[in-house]
């Protein structure tokens, strides 16, 4: 791991890049050991779908009746009890672009080794509602890591390692979570980053996706791109 981590930022001169099993990880979420997961990974394994674009669906019931029997003891652990939703995110990224946050923890099962742009929701600068991109952290997650975000972690897609393999991950959320939004926004700073249900964005200018629909521009600095393998 640490040979590749090195490789990573030779990469990427000015990168400092951790494990998520560091201890500065700690600020932002945790690793659970001790799950049976190959069914998961394996899971991952055949459905791998990787496109060009990030493709992300927020609940497949298919899946989740499939590989109950080891899904299900991590929900309950993490979550104790609370309706969740877990679905997939997969495709290929390089670019920062956007960082979002949520109420609640999301949850990773890893599929294919990724780099993981993380900041905390306390350090955006109000009533401006921007943020830092210099104070972006990255974190090395291994396939096969199990990878807790906490509430207020602020993240986005990743970069993936491989450009083969992509993204790949198994990802759960508070239900509903990124869902449409059926209520009337308010009017306070903090409501101009909603997107969706349980969903706060803060978008680089250079986003274009994130420009034409109007979502809040407020990362400064740079629009990190990874060089990967």
């Amino acid at each position: 791991m640490e040979d590749l981590i090195q490789k990573l930022e030779k990469l990427n001169p000015g990168k400092k890049i951790l494990s998520v099993y560091d201890e500065g990880f700690k600020n932002f979420g945790m690793i659970h050991q001790g799950f049976q997961i190959d069914a998961l990974l394996d899971y991952i394994e055949r459905n791998n779908k990787v496109k060009d674009e990030i493709v992300y669906v927020a609940d497949d019931n298919r899946m989740r009746q499939e590989v109950a029997g080891q899904l299900d003891p991590i929900m309950l652990s993490v979550y104790g009890g609370l309706d969740v939703q877990t679905g997939v995110c997969f495709g290929r990224n390089n670019l920062l672009n956007g960082l979002e946050f949520h109420h609640g923890s999301e949850v990773y099962i890893v599929g294919a080794d990724m780099i993981m742009m993380v900041g905390l929701q306390q350090d955006i600068k109000w009533p401006e509602g921007t943020y830092d991109s210099s104070l972006i952290k990255f974190y090395y997650a291994p396939k096969g890591s199990v990878v807790e975000l906490y509430g207020g972690c602020m993240h986005y897609a990743g970069a993936n390692v491989y450009h083969e393999q992509g993204i790949n991950v198994i990802v759960s959320l508070l239900k509903w979570t990124n869902s449409p939004i059926d209520f009337e926004v308010g009017k306070s700073d903090r409501d101009e980053l909603i997107i969706g249900k349980n969903t706060w964005f803060i978008a680089h200018p250079e986003y274009l996706a994130a420009r034409e629909a109007g979502w809040h521009l407020g990362i400064t600095g740079e629009n990190f791109k990874f060089r990967t393998f």
